[in-house]
């Protein structure tokens, strides 16, 4: 144990000689929290997402509706196609045609609570949220 011995009074005698003593510093207080869920909580709560979500509330429930009732369409119209379209291929494309169905609606939804509510959203930041 002789040289880690040497090497560790070596070691604290060099801290010793180059350890500067810090300036005393304030006391600074902690920084705030940031609370996003009560952000959340009060937009969800403001009276503009209100009316933004009556708006594309329609658009979300046929979206709800267009995937099963696309599904049901292309199961039952399988029989035209089952003599020049395998099964597989016929279902991979009725699942990205689906998908496709619910992205214009949604699409459409959303274009149109910007379209209505246009001023309301633009301002709507967490000065006015609290307000309502």
């Amino acid at each position: 144990m002789g040289i880690q011995n040497y090497y560790g009074n070596l070691k604290k005698k060099i801290l010793k000689i180059t350890k500067k003593e810090e300036p005393t510093r304030e006391m600074v207080s902690p920084p705030q929290i940031h609370n996003l869920g009560e952000e959340i909580s009060q937009l969800v709560h403001s009276k503009s997402f209100e009316n933004a979500y009556n708006t594309a509330a329609p658009f979300l429930f046929a979206s709800l509706g267009a995937w099963p009732g696309y599904w049901l369409f292309r199961g039952m119209d399988y029989h035209v196609h089952r003599s020049h379209i395998p099964l597989p291929i016929y279902i991979r494309q009725t699942y990205y045609q689906a998908k496709v169905v619910q992205l214009f609606i949604i699409m459409a939804g959303t274009y149109t609570v910007f379209r209505n509510n246009r001023n309301k959203l633009r301002l709507m930041n967490t000065n006015s949220v609290g307000e309502s």
